[in-house]
């Protein structure tokens, strides 16, 4: 006989000494089992599944109404029905570590192999005569400030790939230097090379031989630079922020949710339930993306081939459906502000970004 049987049930809650009634199988106060039955090996392992399958049916349960019906997790959730379907949050964040888990797997998938290190390697042993000229007049830039324009007087074309290994002053990449990005990488490169060359020397120190103000921006600057593991900068910058991007996206949410708010104000939802939407939204992207994660340890072209796809047509679809789902408006409604959406998406997403990188600077 099981402890949930009228037999064991008792008139006070063994926990909180509620007075209970015999046919309530929960205190109505604590929520314990209303049970005087002594805890048995059988009836330990029966309450282990037993939770563990609740967890389980209720995550079973928000993945297909992710997949199955979108919107609709999000609109059951604000309606109350709470016991049925994971938190969103919790959820949402759930994904977020696994997806950075899937990530790792599969860049450590795209490592070289020993043979392409060794090709490298080879490569880069045969440059270092080629770049010690360079890094000799360098040098003397640094040390004497000369003017850099005899270093280019041989050469036409206006833009140069210069050496990532060599130390650059201020005036040599104002003066040569000025497409796009490309002095603050360089700048970047110089203050770590210079660093690695002269580790000895203080930043104040550093800055003033390359030809920078010792202000708080290049200090800073400075000090970052430094930290980069390689003159690869742009791929770790990338992988940095590609690592943090389920971090950032948490974080920016809430501002995205603006968006859904202002535009199905009418609907008198408040902003926590239109947060609600924006997580079980992003929720399914992230899955997704998980998947493709996963896809690319077998076939990376097939991967990418299916994240083309899930952007351009599945994403926007589904994004559709859930407005549609759980705003509950007209079709013709519906696709009207879908349309208005997308330009605010990506005002917001624009401010969002820019907070976001200004964060991830900080944290670097």
């Amino acid at each position: 006989m099981g402890r949930k049987d009228l037999k064991y049930r008792g008139t006070n809650c063994i926990n909180c000494e509620t007075p209970l009634d015999i046919s309530e199988k929960y205190c109505h106060h604590c929520g314990q089992l209303n049970s005087t039955k002594k805890l048995e090996i059988k009836d330990f392992i029966e309450e282990f599944f037993a939770n563990f399958y609740a967890y389980d049916s209720r995550l079973r349960n928000s993945i297909i109404s992710l997949f199955s019906k979108p919107g609709v997790l999000a609109l059951k959730f604000n309606e109350g029905k709470r016991h049925t379907y994971a938190n969103p949050f919790r959820l949402f964040l759930s994904v977020s570590i696994i997806l950075f888990i899937t990530y790792n797997l599969s860049e450590g998938n795209n490592t070289e192999s020993p043979e392409e290190i060794k090709v490298e390697e080879k490569l880069t042993e045969k440059q270092k005569q080629d770049l010690k000229k360079i890094d000799s007049l360098s040098n003397k830039i640094i040390s004497k400030n000369q003017r850099a324009s005899f270093l280019i007087d041989s050469i036409s074309q206006p833009e140069i790939e210069y050496s990532r290994d060599s130390i650059y002053n201020k005036q040599f990449i104002d003066e040569n230097i000025s497409s796009g990005g490309k002095p603050l990488i360089y700048t970047a490169l110089s203050f770590r090379n210079f660093h690695r060359k002269y580790p000895e020397k203080s930043t104040e120190e550093a800055l003033k031989e390359l030809g920078y103000e010792a202000n708080f921006m290049y200090t800073s600057f400075f000090n970052k630079s430094k930290l980069f593991k390689s003159n690869e900068i742009e791929d770790e910058v990338f992988d940095y922020f590609y690592q943090k991007l389920p971090f950032f996206i948490f974080l920016s949410l809430p501002i995205l949710t603006l968006m859904f708010w202002l535009v199905f104000y009418s609907r008198k939802i408040n902003y926590t339930e239109h947060l609600v939407f924006t997580y079980t939204f992003f929720t399914f992207v992230f899955i997704c993306l998980m998947i493709f994660n996963l896809i690319s340890l077998l076939s990376e072209g097939l991967a990418t081939f299916l994240e083309g796809v899930s952007f351009a047509f599945v994403f926007p679809i589904y994004l559709y459906k859930s407005l549609r789902n759980f705003y509950q408006q007209s079709r013709w409604i519906t696709v009207l502000k879908f349309l208005i959406l997308n330009p605010l998406f990506f005002l917001l997403l624009s401010i969002c970004t820019a907070i976001m990188m200004v964060i991830g600077i900080i944290l670097f």
